[in-house]
């Protein structure tokens, strides 16, 4: 495989690697930039989940709300809503 790399790059890792040893810096560079790489994609994936699961259980109690209001009366909400106002007067 060949690599390529800006001129200016390629004379620093010169500078600071022995010719030995350039591979091998080379190659760990690489897995820790692909370790970032993964663990800021796995950070990501796992804020959308969260995001989600969120969503999704926002949507079921506002359904569950609905639909028990759908199933209430307009009569017995009007009850329940009086009961609540005199409790929270006391």
């Amino acid at each position: 495989m060949n690599v390529y790399f800006r001129e200016e790059t390629y004379s620093k890792i010169k500078n600071l690697i022995s010719s030995r040893e350039i591979s091998r810096f080379i190659n760990e560079a690489v897995e820790e930039k692909l370790q970032q790489k993964q663990q800021q994609q796995k950070k990501e994936l796992s804020q959308k989940l969260i995001k989600g699961y969120q969503t999704r259980t926002k949507s079921k109690k506002i359904q569950e709300m609905l639909q028990n209001y759908g199933e209430i009366s307009w009569g017995d909400l009007s009850s329940e809503l009086n009961k609540r106002e005199k409790k929270n007067e006391r």
